[in-house]
């Protein structure tokens, strides 16, 4: 074990009393493995654990790693986030939200590498250089920030952490930005999905999207008091492995295109003709390389096609036929209906049906 390791089981995670819901919480959840993707698709090694010692923790190996960042997630509706807001006292401890990125150092010492405040919001801040922070800033460091916020900050972590403090949050604290939006943050994971899978047409993209997620969530909510790493490990966490592991899995499950055998039989039953039918499997084809692509129409359509789906979702279930349960999709679409020639529509259709029943 490395001296990390031994700080992992020895420190006391943040207490929480069990499975916490609500769209504030998935928000987290969903930033959390946002994040987890991009570091997974930049080749690097990485375990991250989740809801232990903050939102999302991120070791820089799999194994015996010696380097660890933490991040504070919160989202913000409207509006940007200030020195002020991020100095307000709490009735917690630490009481601030500065004060609660910088807690995990007195515990992990010299092998933090950063305790970043990670949000879709922007921040209105003043640098270095005398200018203003832009939401085009997705990634700003403490030490880049400006004399008088610098300031804001120091008081505000003094009333937890008097000064000198060790490691200096010059070295430490960073304020990021997420794309991750705080409404429909789940299309938007799925999108992101389809892109890391974009090679892979036909991918049950709802299947591995559900995997991961029941995954982050069993983790993030397990209270189980870890009296050694690998559990803290196995229940806090997941690493690349695990993470690659989904994608194969996901891979290697039966696609629309790989049963298309069945579509086509019940494209039979329902009357149409061998042109018809081509055109069918032509449109799926189509479908799946503009929906991989994310490409604005598919997307559109894509989102159309799950609302009306959920809407009607226990009655297509029980429908005899494939055919049928389309119809009964598209009856639900909104209206004005999507303008796609229908055999796109059909296939989007015919799309979720398949993975909502296969996945």
């Amino acid at each position: 074990m490395t001296g990390l390791t031994t700080t992992l089981v020895a420190a006391k995670p943040r207490e929480k009393a069990g499975p916490r819901t609500g769209a504030r919480y998935a928000f987290q959840l969903h930033v959390s493995l946002s994040k987890v993707l991009d570091v997974h698709a930049s080749g690097a090694d990485y375990r991250a654990l989740f809801d232990h010692f903050d939102d999302l923790v991120l070791l820089n190996k799999s194994n015996s790693p010696d380097r660890i960042d933490f991040f504070q997630i919160k989202g913000k509706q409207q509006g940007s986030w200030t020195a002020s807001g991020l100095c307000a006292l709490s009735d917690d401890i630490p009481r601030t939200i500065i004060g609660k990125m910088y807690h995990n150092t007195k515990d992990f010492g010299s092998a933090v590498g950063a305790c970043s405040f990670l949000t879709n919001a922007p921040f209105q801040l003043t640098l270095a250089d005398g200018t203003k922070t832009t939401p085009d800033h997705i990634k700003i460091t403490y030490a880049s920030v400006g004399a008088d916020d610098k300031k804001r900050f120091s008081a505000a972590l003094d009333a937890d952490f008097p000064s000198p403090r060790t490691p200096s949050e010059d070295d430490v604290l960073c304020f990021e930005r997420t794309d991750v939006p705080v409404t429909g943050y789940d299309v938007f994971l799925k999108g992101k999905l389809v892109d890391a899978a974009s090679t892979k047409d036909g991918l049950a993209i709802t299947a591995l999207y559900r995997t991961l997620i029941e995954d982050v969530t069993a983790r993030a909510h397990d209270t189980t008091e870890c009296t050694c790493v690998s559990d803290v490990y196995s229940r806090k966490s997941l690493g690349r492995d695990e993470i690659e592991a989904a994608f194969t899995a996901a891979e290697a499950r039966r696609g629309i295109l790989d049963d298309w055998a069945v579509v086509d039989d019940a494209l039979k039953e329902a009357g149409r003709g061998t042109v018809a039918r081509i055109k069918a499997k032509t449109a799926m084809v189509s479908y799946l390389r503009d929906r991989s692509r994310r490409a604005h129409e598919a997307v559109v359509l894509a989102a159309d096609v799950r609302d009306a789906l959920h809407k009607v979702k226990a009655s297509a279930q029980q429908c005899g036929s494939l055919l049928t349960a389309t119809e009964l999709v598209k009856a639900a679409l909104p209206t004005p209906k999507p303008s796609h020639p229908i055999e796109i529509v059909e296939a989007a259709i015919l799309l979720e049906l398949y993975e909502a029943l296969n996945g």
